[in-house]
């Protein structure tokens, strides 16, 4: 039996009336619009990484000849970092109404695990989401080669593409045993590869579509070399209201590593480009050295003093979560609470930057626990904030109830599987936007077996829970946000003017 098993269960028992002579909770609902220190409790939430490796960018125009049939390229040495940096063409605001087209070669010198550049058309303000507004090739580094994704990121923080470079399955290898593999198909030893990038808004029934083809002059091409990749835009992304202002080389936004890349002979939306002579694209960061602290599962959040990204006067809580590195959150103590509490919540939200593959919770839990997070261990009534990378981030309701045992890891290194119950699908929670929003959790909806109802702005959700499951109790001493462990990127988020339900009212 675990010590946050038998903490739970002590926290359960001593809710119950009569039992040792405790009285009855009467919980109550607490204002807090974090004007001052709300001395709220911290743990693990500001995260300083053990090392903090140099970014060292140095791309732009080059004489150099690597990727194309003569002197003159772009390109350089890359670095993956959450500090944006890049060298392109500035470019009349192009739309998903419009048609694109690209072409050119590329030639990857050298890489590095944890590495990323991408090439294409984006915008140079949409910081928000990392991602938004982007359409091209994403390189993803390892010290073998990388691999190259086609992606395209929404205004809205939405995404669809296609891996260019496979899965591979082999099928001599049990599930969870690296079944399933990508190898880094796209070589670093110099290969020239040529490549073709389309963007058609009137096919796909008026849709839109994406379409390229990649081929390197290596004797012997991989079977992706012969393909043509096609993704169709789901229905709405062209209204999404995403624009392009740069066309050429970025940063992927997360910290890493290097890798160096040369990109030459190109054709963009009619023009011609072989860089005979220095273009004169437009430079941001991409000649600069410095201390990057933001590593994956450096958490950095809490209360914020100065700070007013949601609006009305400096002071909020939220900052950096990442859906990786140790549990972490940041709560205040609301005494005990079970399933058999109403319990309601409401503030305002602000979620700043997105990646792909990011996500958090809050809402009431158990701090018994300290090693996975609710969603994995049990006791929680909340929201998730996170989705598929086709949708953003959803804003969706979700329990866990008392976990009895702890969820054994699915395989060596992996983290114990999610025994929360959530929507699949919920209002969505678009970066650069303040909401409204509000949970309800009624132990008396759906028949008396109870309902969970999350409200972003005018939507509304409601989750009944499963059968049974408020019987099986779960207990919650803190409200506040909280990370999960399954691995990937950061959000980066702001809540304000908060009220929810508490058992310390007024103490």
């Amino acid at each position: 039996m675990t010590l946050s098993f038998c903490l739970t269960l002590l926290f359960t028992v001593a809710l119950s009336p009569g039992v040792f002579g405790a009285a009855e909770v009467a919980p109550g609902l607490k204002t807090e619009s974090f004007d001052h220190d709300p001395n709220w409790e911290g743990f693990n939430n500001h995260v300083v990484p053990k090392k903090l490796p140099t970014v060292i960018q140095n791309f732009g125009y080059s004489t150099s000849n690597i990727a194309g049939k003569a002197k003159g390229e772009i390109g350089g040495q890359i670095w993956r970092s959450s500090t944006r940096a890049s060298y392109a063409a500035s470019i009349p605001a192009k739309t998903l109404g419009e048609k694109l087209s690209a072409s050119g070669t590329f030639a990857l010198t050298s890489t590095s695990g944890s590495s990323g550049a991408f090439f294409g058309w984006f915008n140079a303000e949409r910081t928000g989401g990392v991602r938004r507004s982007s359409l091209g090739f994403r390189f993803a580094g390892e010290g073998s080669g990388a691999r190259l994704t086609l992606q395209l990121v929404t205004d809205k923080n939405q995404a669809c593409g296609t891996k260019v470079t496979p899965w591979i399955v082999d099928k001599a290898k049990a599930r969870g045993e690296g079944r399933k593999f990508r190898p880094t198909s796209i070589k670093n030893d110099g290969t020239r590869y040529a490549w073709t990038l389309n963007y058609d808004p009137n096919a796909n029934g008026g849709d839109g579509q994406i379409q390229c083809t990649v081929r390197g002059n290596a004797a012997s091409p991989e079977e992706f070399e012969s393909k043509t990749f096609t993704v169709p835009l789901p229905k709405g992304y062209k209204e999404h209201g995403t624009t392009f202002d740069r066309f050429g080389l970025m940063n992927s936004e997360r910290g890493g590593n290097p890798l160096t890349i040369h990109f030459d002979d190109l054709q963009f939306d009619g023009k011609s480009e072989d860089f005979s002579v220095d273009p004169e694209w437009i430079g941001s960061g991409n000649h600069a050295s410095f201390k990057d602290p933001n590593q994956g599962g450096a958490h950095d959040f809490g209360f914020l003093a100065q700070t007013s990204h949601t609006g009305g006067s400096p002071g909020e809580l939220g900052g950096t979560i990442w859906r990786s590195g140790a549990y972490a959150y940041y709560a205040d103590r609301v005494g005990l609470l079970t399933l058999t509490n109403r319990l309601e919540a409401r503030g305002k939200v602000l979620l700043e930057a997105a990646p792909p593959d990011s996500g958090m919770y809050f809402g009431w839990f158990n701090s018994a626990e300290k090693e996975d997070a609710p969603a994995q261990a049990g006791n929680f009534v909340g929201v998730k904030i996170g989705g598929p990378t086709r949708v953003g981030h959803y804003f969706v309701p979700c329990y866990a109830t008392m976990s009895r045992a702890r969820p054994e890891p699915v395989a060596a290194r992996q983290h114990p599987k999610r025994v929360s119950v959530e929507r699949s699908e919920g209002p969505i929670l678009v970066p650069q936007k303040v909401f409204e929003w509000k949970v309800v959790y009624d132990p008396a909806g759906n028949g008396g077996a109870g309902t969970l109802e999350a409200t972003l702005g005018s939507e509304s959700v409601i989750l009944p829970l499963k059968k049974g499951d408020k019987e099986k109790g779960g207990s919650f001493d803190r409200f506040g946000l909280f990370t999960t462990r399954i691995g990937g990127s950061y959000v980066r988020i702001y809540f304000d003017d908060l009220a929810y339900t508490s058992g310390r009212v007024g103490r």
